[in-house]
Parts: C-alpha cells; structure tokens; sequence
C-alpha cells in the first residue's frame, strides 16, 4: 500500500536507503497543498535526547522517539504505508514543536 497523502500525525514507512528511523511522523496537515510533506524521523530512543526535543511514541509496544530536531520537507513519493496514527500522543508532539520552534520549556508560560 503506498502512502502518497498522509494525514498529519500519521505514521508512515519511507523508502529512504539513508535514514536509518525506520519510520517518519507525518507533522504538515493534509489541507496544506503541497508537493513535499513536513516530517520527522521516527528512531529507537538515541542516550541524552531530552523529552522535551524528542518525545515519546510506542508502536507495537516499542518505545521509540520522534526526532523533531531532524524534521524536513519530505517529497510524497517517498512514503510507503501508513502504519498508524499518532494523534493519541498529539500534546507530547506539539510540546515538543513547541520547545523547538519557541524555545520555552513544556509546562512553562509560553512569553506574550
């Protein structure tokens, strides 16, 4: 099955020789039209990655981390199948983009 328009938060395989995540989280939402799609790599937990970059997300009962930290645009026709949806874990992925893209910490005041 290949996974030309994914939805945003889902989770999809990639036929990416070079990345070694096994999987890439879909981050840009379908109504934005574009050819290429915002996405983050999806690896097994890397020693010293904070929660806070890099938050959690379980797939078949494996934890793993999604790398916001590596996100890029992604041309659709590198997507595979969608493996499942990540919008249960939507407030630790948005906390994270927060802290990214913000630069405050998840639980404090976002400044005004």
């Amino acid at each position: 099955m290949r996974a030309s328009s994914p939805d945003w938060l889902d989770v999809v395989t990639h036929r990416f020789r070079s990345i070694r995540a096994p999987f890439l989280l879909i981050l840009q939402h379908q109504d934005i039209a574009w050819p290429k799609r915002l996405a983050a790599p999806i690896s097994l937990p890397i020693n010293g990655v904070s929660d806070h970059v890099a938050p959690r997300l379980s797939l078949d009962g494996i934890e793993y981390r999604v790398r916001i930290l590596d996100m890029g645009p992604v041309s659709r026709n590198m997507f595979m199948a969608i493996v499942t949806s990540a919008a249960g874990e939507r407030e630790g992925i948005m906390n994270a983009l927060d802290c990214v893209l913000y630069g405050y910490p998840v639980g404090r005041a976002a400044p005004n």
